[in-house]
């Protein structure tokens, strides 16, 4: 079985701080083949945070993959998220947070979709690129395992791509990585867990699955969590949320039929 953890928007800056340790020591136990982190590792993009940021990934025993979010640029520096949004994110979380990997059965590959700008009213919105949903599943063409594409903004969201879910090209992208065998895509941006299948007629699927947030007091109405992903005989999505203790525990399981078949 191949165990994969997902952490998503744990926004150092904001973060529940009761909560960092038992976060680290949970993921830690569980001893999975790779963390993927989805982006918004900060709150503001300042140096501190990225700081903070850096310091808890260095606590985890896995590898560790991961692509920014809308929140890791220069937030309140509109000249820097224009001429070089991913500086301090690459400087701060370089080498420790690689941008692929392959461990178990899985390759994982990160797809762009955050922006440090974009000419529309909320540039915090997820734009995705033709070209860089192609290059992102020809990257996983040649596996023969599971195959895992990670990126901040949700291509396929429950109701829609509507509201905080409006990524830009989104709709496109999915049809696209599914078209190119991807089995798995992995989002955050929206802080709500979710499971949603795309098939694609030929008896196999295409699985999109979005994380809430790890550490953030922003909950916005589910407790902090993380994903654990398990794929062998059984697939399915593990959601693991904090107490009052303050302790992560394994609540809601969803099946994740037809993942990697």
């Amino acid at each position: 079985m191949t165990r994969l953890v997902q952490i998503s928007d744990v926004h150092f800056g904001a973060e529940d701080p009761i909560l960092v340790a038992p976060l680290s020591e949970t993921i830690n136990a569980l001893e999975p083949d790779l963390v993927i982190v989805t982006g918004d590792v900060t709150t503001f993009g300042r140096r501190r945070e990225f700081a903070a940021a850096r310091a808890f990934l260095d606590t985890l025993k896995a590898p560790v993959v991961g692509a920014p979010g809308n929140h890791d640029t220069p937030y309140l520096d509109m000249a820097a998220r224009l001429t070089s949004p991913w500086k301090r994110f690459e400087r701060w979380l370089s080498p420790r947070l690689q941008p692929r990997a392959q461990a178990g059965l899985a390759r994982v590959e990160m797809l762009p979709t955050a922006r440090g700008a974009q000419a529309r009213v909320d540039w915090s919105l997820g734009r995705v690129r033709k070209r860089d949903a192609i290059r992102a599943g020809e990257a996983l063409s040649d596996h023969d395992g599971l195959k895992v594409l990670a990126g901040h903004h949700p291509l396929v969201a429950p109701g829609g791509l509507k509201g905080r879910a409006k990524t830009s090209g989104g709709e496109r992208a999915a049809r696209l990585i599914a078209e190119a065998g991807v089995d798995l895509y992995l989002s955050g941006h929206l802080h709500q867990v979710f499971a949603e299948r795309l098939d694609r007629g030929d008896g196999s699927v295409c699985w999109f699955v979005g994380a809430g947030t790890a550490l953030s007091r922003r909950t916005r109405g589910e407790p902090a969590s993380f994903n654990v992903i398990e794929v062998g005989e059984d697939p399915r999505l593990v959601v693991w949320s904090a107490g009052e203790d303050p302790a992560f525990k394994p609540g809601q399981a969803i099946s994740l039929e037809g993942l990697g078949a």
